[in-house]
Parts: C-alpha cells; sequence; structure tokens
C-alpha cells in the first residue's frame, strides 16, 4: 500500500487502539509536575495524538508514520515513546516498507496489543529476520494462552501434535449470543501463522439464514476455517451437537494445516499482513449483561 491512500477500516483501528492507550498514559502523567518532565512534555504528547486524527490531514501511512517519528526524534525519553514506535511501526508496514518497520518494532518493547504484533511478525519475515518473527508469535501466544487461561470465561486444553501445538476452547455464552462457542487453535512449532477452526453464532448470518428458512429451525453454529488470508465457512452444525462430538474431526483438520502452515509470501514493497487477526487468537469473551 502507497503512503498517499487513506487509512483502511484495519489501519483505523490500529490507531484507535493507540489513542486509547495513550488516554490512560496522559491521566497518569497529568499528576506530575511540568518540573519533573522530560524536555519533552505531555502538551508534545497530546500534541501528536492530536495530529493522529486531525480531520484538515489526509490520514495516510504516511502521515501518520511522518507524525510519529518527528515526535519519536524530539521525544525518545517520553513515557508514550514505546506506544508511538508501535504506531510507526505499523505505519511503517503499511507502506511497504519492511526495515522501518523492523527499526521500529525492535524500540517498542513488549507489545499486548494483538493487532501489532501481527504486524511486527509479517515485517520481522518480511526483512529477513525468521527467528525474531516467529519468536514474536510464540510470545504473542504465550501471553494470549496466559490470558485466557486466568479467565472463569473459557476453559482450555493443549494436546502437542507433530509439526505444533492445538489449544481446544470452549467459551460460555457470549454477550449477545454472538461470538465463538468453541475454537480450535493451531499454532505451529517451526516457521507459520496459527489457523483456528471454530463454532459460532453469527448474528448477522443467522438473520440472514431465518430470512430464508424456517426460523425454528434456524439453530445452528457456523463451522470456520480462519486463516490469515480470510475465514472460509465449511458448513453448518445443529446446535444440538456438542463441540466434544466434532473434536476429532477437528483436530485431524487442523494436524493437516500444521504439515503445511501458512508463512508470509516475500514480495517486492509490500508486507503480507494477517486478515482478521482476532480470529486466529480468539479473546476472552464479554459477559452477557
Amino acid at each position: 500500500m502507497g503512503g498517499h491512500h487513506r487509512l483502511s477500516k484495519q489501519t483505523k483501528r490500529y490507531l484507535g487502539a493507540a489513542i486509547a492507550a495513550a488516554v490512560t498514559t496522559f491521566m497518569a502523567m497529568a499528576a506530575l509536575s511540568e518540573a519533573s518532565a522530560q524536555t519533552c512534555t505531555l502538551r508534545d504528547a497530546t500534541d501528536w495524538q492530536i495530529a493522529l486524527s486531525d480531520p484538515m490531514e489526509e490520514q495516510s501511512p504516511g502521515y501518520i508514520r511522518r507524525v510519529t517519528e518527528q515526535f519519536l526524534d524530539a521525544c525518545p525519553d517520553r513515557p508514550e515513546f514505546f506506544e508511538a514506535s508501535r504506531v510507526a511501526g505499523m505505519a511503517a508496514a503499511d507502506m511497504g516498507d519492511a526495515d522501518g518497520a523492523v527499526r521500529h518494532f525492535r524500540n517498542a518493547g513488549r507489545m499486548s496489543n494483538l493487532l501489532a504484533n501481527f504486524y511486527a511478525i509479517s515485517a520481522f519475515a518480511a526483512a529477513g529476520d525468521d527467528r525474531q518473527a516467529w519468536r514474536t508469535r510464540d510470545q504473542m501466544v504465550e501471553r494470549w494462552r496466559s490470558q485466557l487461561e486466568r479467565s472463569d470465561m473459557v476453559s482450555m486444553t493443549a494436546e502437542p501434535a507433530e509439526n505444533g501445538m492445538i489449544y481446544q476452547l470452549s467459551f460460555r455464552k457470549t454477550h449477545h449470543e454472538n461470538g465463538p462457542r468453541a475454537a480450535w487453535v493451531a499454532v505451529p512449532y517451526e516457521a507459520g501463522w496459527p489457523a483456528t477452526l471454530s463454532f459460532s453464532r453469527d448474528r448477522m448470518r443467522l438473520a440472514l439464514q431465518r430470512t430464508r428458512t424456517d426460523p425454528a429451525k434456524a439453530d445452528f453454529h457456523y463451522v470456520d476455517l480462519n486463516r490469515c488470508q480470510g475465514r472460509r465457512t465449511l458448513g453448518r452444525i445443529d446446535a444440538r451437537y456438542a463441540s466434544a462430538e466434532f473434536d476429532a474431526a477437528a483436530r485431524a483438520s487442523l494436524i493437516a494445516y500444521l504439515a503445511n502452515p501458512d508463512q508470509p509470501q516475500a514480495r517486492p514493497s509490500k508486507i503480507d499482513l494477517c486478515v482478521w487477526p482476532a480470529r486466529l487468537l480468539p479473546s476472552v469473551p464479554k459477559r452477557r449483561s
């Protein structure tokens, strides 16, 4: 993607996450006196955040990168430096600049944001640093696994396969009856992206189906295969069937995937970025209200 195009929805999501995270930092830093601040102050950080959503500017990756790198160069000691490095890395990746993206991601510290981690993996792979790419993936998966294990909304089991790990997840009923009910996540031992098979009740797809069939007969789960470049619906299963009845088939399918997992493709001036990474590593569901 060139630096003069408007931001995609995916890019807007990472900017939204950056602004949300920075607001927390600003509130904490506001309690400090200006006398104790670095050469750059909270005002400099606030100006950078405002620039990210300036309605008078075309919010292209090139613009986001430029204003963020200006902030990084001027304010290397600000606490927002790590967050800004993440934003600059993602913008550089959207521009197809793997070396520039890697330089920023190396300065971003520990990244908890899922989308940023997927960007970083793609950038490291495109820059030829496969070791760091898949180390980043493994660290990301470990944080994801630890978060799910601490939640009472998810039960998880892990099973080693010949070429990777398979995690089986069961979710309690999710907010508004939407989202996955169960998922099987495959993570390669060596190079490769995760892939996920999921049972889900997608409200939009169910509503569409009910307009075409008898609503009383439209109670089912969708079975989706989620890979880095998209989702493919494999079919529908009656909601009365438990995920345990599908477990053997799901594991067999993902074992086959692990034997030949998806990997970023090397292409000049373009970085292969994952589509909807949250489908590959499902998060803790929202509690029902």
